[in-house]
């Protein structure tokens, strides 16, 4: 496939090279930050040492390691139905391709997200989605995300008024803060599917702003269509991957040795949850570990170098196992697609 070639003016290589040069700097800043706040101040926080939490870790049963594994891959399948029902016609297969790759991505470069998106573009392209067809898509898993991070703090109200929570979740300021988000996803949903000028701008986001109007319009009526015709496949996704993400939580403090409330340990997964929307970090790195730890020690007579190493088994699994195979995974289709 030929493909038109630019030229630019002089001086704008220079540019983006100094630009590029800025953002690798961030991002060796906030990896630098992030590790700092796990490796420093992270098993402080916990009152143990890192050497106790590596002993905790070494103690796991393999059986528990295998169970864990399952429910990782259970939960990243689950996705995968959210990815397929934002792009018709993609397979389950290769929508856990563009999970993982793009997660790999995202991860480790400076700008992951930007480069998650670029990489996902390239490889629909060559599976033979249209261009409006994968903004759309990327779109669309960006909301129906983000809308899923904003809805779970509202059910912490019940536990709250139930008193399941320790009594700093009752405050004032709390139910503030959850009121505040359920009015903000309420607006937004209707404000989204009203106005159709704002996919307008998603999507010109997604197609890296500057091209023509009529492809930003197409984009947004796609996303819109989407939305509309395939929310009970794009909730369902959605909603059975969070469930198997606090499973997962769940089994990993267990794994541990922490044995934590299950009404604690899930506002401790909405924080997090939360948290992970940041993005001044990869993967919000530091402020996550922190974010959990702070909610589940609260539990009573919890021990610190448990919750942390089930903390740890839970990141591990979430963040760092996704490099490596995401890697290979991607490794593989540079293969095959030079091969093809």
């Amino acid at each position: 496939m030929s493909q038109s070639v630019m030229l630019r003016p002089p001086g704008e290589a220079p540019k983006q090279l100094r630009g590029s040069g800025r953002r690798t700097l961030l991002h060796l800043t906030a990896v630098t930050v992030g590790g700092g706040i796990v490796a420093g101040l992270f098993p402080s926080f916990m009152g143990t040492q890192w050497g106790a939490i590596g002993s905790a870790l070494a103690d796991v049963p393999v059986l528990w390691l295998v169970g864990l594994l399952v429910l990782w891959i259970a939960g990243l399948g689950l996705h995968s139905i959210t990815l397929s029902a934002a792009l018709p016609g993609l397979s389950h297969r290769r929508a856990l391709m563009l999970s993982l790759t793009g997660s790999a991505v995202s991860n480790v470069l400076p700008l992951g997200g930007a480069a998650g998106i670029a990489l996902n573009y390239r490889m629909s392209r060559r599976w033979g989605f249209a261009p409006p067809a994968i903004a759309a898509f990327t779109v669309v898993a960006n909301v129906c995300d983000v809308v899923m991070k904003l809805l779970l703090p509202l059910a912490l109200v019940p536990l709250v008024v139930g008193g399941f929570l320790p009594q700093a979740f009752g405050s004032p300021r709390v139910l503030v803060v959850v009121a505040g988000l359920m009015a903000l996803v309420a607006v937004g949903a209707v404000v989204l599917l009203t106005r159709e000028h704002l996919l307008h701008r998603l999507s010109e986001k997604v197609l890296w702003l500057r091209r023509p109007l009529t492809v930003a319009e197409k984009v947004a009526s796609a996303a819109r269509r989407v939305l509309i015709q395939a929310w009970p496949r794009l909730s369902a996704g959605m909603g059975l991957y969070t469930l198997f993400l606090l499973l997962l939580l769940v089994a990993c403090l267990h794994a541990g040795g922490a044995h934590i409330p299950l009404a604690l340990v899930f506002a401790a997964f909405c924080g997090e949850r939360l948290l992970t929307m940041i993005g001044l970090t990869p993967a919000g790195l530091g402020f996550v570990e922190l974010g959990l730890a702070g909610v589940l020690m609260l539990a009573p007579g919890v021990v610190g170098v448990d919750v942390a190493s089930g903390i740890l088994l839970y990141r591990l699994l979430t963040v760092g196992l996704e490099i490596p195979v995401g890697g290979a995974l991607l490794a593989f289709w540079t293969w095959s697609s030079s091969r093809s």
